[in-house]
């Protein structure tokens, strides 16, 4: 079964009266229970693609489908069934805790009551923030608050995680609770696509789409 397709998909953006490209043509396809690598330099519209899959960004051209649904006509339907993580700087709410910012997240992706408090119990657990739930995310270490936003992606059982450069502040036990949660999914039926500049970070990726840098800005 499909979960995302990509066709001939680009992104432009006016800047100073100039058309700027942020993503030029791109095409793939993911399947339940494949993981799919976005690999290229900064700038060459990866997280502009993620957001695109996520239905937060309408793209100028081309086609998206993500659970069945076309995000330009069902945006709202898109967003229920995929869990995101843009980074951690930009996931949560800096004055709130980082057990606060689960519960927003987890209502916003349809969990109340115990079913959200055990949703919350488990993803905790399973990447170690029990002992900082407590903590203002913004007081948090770089590598607590990229845990902490890839298990605000896991919330709800997604059938599409997009993770953007889930890797890049974690250590190496960092990875591995990362990587063992993500692969738990991926047995799962759960599918993936990951953002990254380094092909190192997508060894676990059954394919690898690299994004060239679609150019610069046009009349």
């Amino acid at each position: 079964m499909r979960i995302v397709e990509f066709s001939d998909v680009g992104k432009q953006f006016r800047r100073r009266g100039q058309r700027l490209d942020a993503l030029r043509d791109l095409s793939f396809t993911v399947a339940s229970g494949e993981a799919v690598a976005l690999v290229g330099p900064n700038g060459a519209g990866k997280s502009t693609a993620l957001r695109i899959a996520a239905g937060l960004l309408m793209p100028s051209r081309g086609r998206v489908v993500v659970c069945g649904f076309d995000v330009r006509r069902a945006p709202v339907h898109v967003r229920r069934r995929v869990g995101v993580s843009l980074g951690a700087e930009r996931s949560f709410y800096a004055r709130l805790t980082a057990r606060m910012n689960l519960a927003f997240f987890g209502r916003l992706a349809g969990l109340w009551g115990s079913e959200l408090s055990s949703a919350m119990g488990c993803v905790a657990s399973e990447l170690d923030l029990e002992p900082w739930l407590n903590m203002r995310a913004g007081r948090l270490s770089r590598g607590t608050g990229a845990r902490l936003a890839v298990a605000r992606a896991l919330l709800g059982a997604p059938s599409l995680l997009l993770l953007d450069e889930p890797f890049a502040s974690l250590d190496v036990a960092g990875c591995a609770l990362v990587c063992s949660a993500i692969e738990r999914r991926l047995r799962n039926g759960c599918a993936l696509v990951m953002a990254t500049h380094r092909v190192e970070g997508s060894q676990f990726c059954e394919r690898i789409v690299e994004l060239p840098l679609p150019g610069v800005a046009r009349a």
